[in-house]
């Protein structure tokens, strides 16, 4: 009779291709892959916010991804945008074809991802002039499966977004000062139960845009998510268990570890 095995199987990583390699992005950006929503209105600095995404080296800069593709209707008349537009693959019109061709370069690498693109995506002020069937729209739940590391839509009106594209965001970034207050309440309706309700997301919001330019990051990566202003200070917590001296109600009690971590992990790199 054969010896009893005690031992038991154990699910073991699977090996990352060799080209593979973990680029350092600060804690407090996106960390791909991701989908970030910005919901920014005329004027708010929004391409301001993409340029230093992708030019400025504090930010992901112009190594961290192999490929940077930016569809745009104004990328090509914004002089904010002009040096993104040097750096970048840049398409002034949006077309269904041209994200298949996207999505089947990528693809192509199928046999051997080690050689595969990383590729940053940016939807500029598209989303509200195409259709609810876009090839877009059903990229933004697939579009880690095709290499596309960081896929970025903006948007004016928060209402044309597709509902595939709010519930898929990772990320999202609501600029500053917001005139449609409509608009702004939408927003608030979408993500408010996240951050203990409609009126408390207000509140959040409010504290972290108190100068022009200004935005509210919310990293719903994370449990319980994160707001913060800008890229920087942590406004709230999400969840609803300790109201705060300034009436916000925020999960402070039980904030993700991985943040405190990489708050410390940044602090060693300096």
């Amino acid at each position: 009779m054969d010896k009893q095995d005690n031992s038991f199987p154990k699910v073991l990583p699977v090996k990352k291709p060799e080209k593979e390699t973990i680029k350092y992005v600060h804690p407090n950006l996106p960390q791909p892959p991701a989908l970030v929503l910005m919901c920014a209105p005329v004027k708010t600095g929004k391409s301001t916010i993409i340029s230093n995404l992708f030019l400025n080296e504090n930010f992901y800069g112009q190594d961290h991804f192999d490929q940077t593709i930016v569809i745009s209707p104004t990328i090509h008349n914004d002089k904010t945008s002009r040096f993104l537009a040097k750096c970048a693959d840049c398409y002034d019109e949006y077309s269904d074809e041209l994200i298949h061709q996207i999505i089947g370069d990528q693809l192509s690498y199928n046999d051997d991802l080690s050689m595969r693109p990383s590729i940053a995506l940016v939807l500029d002020d598209i989303i509200g002039l195409i259709r609810r069937e876009a090839a877009v729209n059903s990229l933004a739940s697939r579009f880690r499966h095709y290499g596309i590391e960081l896929l970025l839509m903006s948007a004016q009106n928060f209402r044309k977004v597709s509902p595939v594209i709010r519930s898929n965001a990772t990320h999202v970034i609501v600029g500053s000062p917001f005139p449609n207050s409509s608009q702004l309440l939408k927003i608030a309706e979408e993500y408010g139960d996240m951050f203990g309700g409609l009126q408390n997301f207000l509140k959040i919001y409010h504290k972290a845009t108190p100068n022009k330019y200004d935005f509210l990051y919310l990293d719903l990566t994370e449990n319980p998510p994160i707001a913060r202003s800008n890229f920087g200070e942590i406004i709230a917590y999400g969840g609803s268990s300790d109201t705060m001296s300034d009436g916000i109600i925020s999960n402070m009690g039980n904030q993700p570890s991985s943040v405190n971590v990489s708050q410390n992990e940044n602090e060693n790199k300096k």
